[in-house]
């Protein structure tokens, strides 16, 4: 491509030179003026010179064309090639887009806006569900807090209830030793009484004698006969009241379990007996203290 222009170039040397030594010829063979042949020397050369700027322009443009000519040949090289590559990846297009197709036909593939809509129906789903949850989270919360609730209150009336028993245990034991005691109280004065009943059969006895031995000796002198069958008064004591009775009954009681068992019965098999039943319910109603009397 670049040869060209120089043999361009070469051609025009040589039909000036050729030129020249035709117009000396000319001029020798017509005998001319030297002074015309300088004119047309200078009017030649100058032809010359804008001849040879005439090829200078015509080699650049020529160097130019063929630049352009190379420069279109790889923009079309460029061209086949990307055409080539558009063809293959237009087929490959194609290919997906028919595979994409099946793939709908058959279900392996939904459209965009089905799945946009499925989307949502999940999302609003898991709206809903959130907030069941949340409602479910603070009746959970309200559940544990009565559950804690009532946990207090059950475990206040426990001990409330607890207390109760101490303290209703704490009385019935301070009821059965005041009972103990009353009963203990009450042998002892039974055991008085009959201590005092025999004292007083005792003096009675003596004073009966006396007062017979006065009536002897105060006879005046008269003979006083002997009643030989003088009556005789037997004292008794009278245990015609019920406390008395009751009390002979625990007594009682007591001497026939004795035998059966060495250690004390308890008082809960004791306090169903009359007697202590007695003691307990004038003692709770504190009308009248304890009297073998009554």
């Amino acid at each position: 491509m670049a040869e060209a222009p120089q043999d361009a170039v070469e051609e025009p040397h040589l039909n000036s030179d050729h030129k020249t030594t035709d117009t000396s010829s000319k001029h020798q063979r017509n005998g001319t003026d030297p002074d015309a042949q300088a004119m047309v020397i200078s009017s030649l050369r100058s032809q010359i010179q804008d001849l040879f700027s005439q090829v200078t322009q015509l080699n650049s443009k020529l160097v130019k064309s063929y630049d352009r000519v190379s420069d279109l040949e790889d923009d079309l090289h460029v061209a086949s090639s990307n055409l080539r590559s558009s063809s293959l990846k237009i087929s490959q297009l194609e290919l997906e887009r028919t595979q994409h197709l099946s793939a709908l036909n058959t279900g392996l593939l939904v459209e965009k806006s089905h799945v946009t809509a499925e989307l949502t129906r999940l999302m609003e789903k898991a709206t809903e569900e959130a907030a069941q949850r949340g409602q479910a989270e603070s009746a959970r919360a309200d559940i544990e807090k009565d559950l804690d609730d009532l946990s207090a209150s059950l475990f206040g009336q426990a001990n409330t209830m607890v207390a109760e028993a101490r303290y209703g245990k704490a009385l019935s034991e301070r009821k059965v030793e005041e009972a103990e005691r009353a009963l203990k109280g009450a042998e002892e004065a039974v055991g008085i009484m009959q201590q005092q009943m025999q004292t007083l059969q005792a003096e009675k006895e003596q004073a009966e004698k006396g007062a017979q031995n006065m009536q002897i000796v105060m006879g005046k002198g008269k003979w006083v006969e002997r009643q030989e069958d003088s009556i005789t008064l037997s004292i008794r004591l009278l245990s015609s009241h019920m406390p008395y009775q009751e009390f002979l009954l625990f007594v009682a009681h007591l001497r026939s379990i004795h035998p059966t068992s060495p250690n004390p019965p308890a008082m809960s098999t004791l306090l169903p007996l009359p007697f202590l039943a007695r003691l307990l319910i004038e003692d709770s109603c504190a009308s009248t203290p304890i009297s073998p009397y009554t």
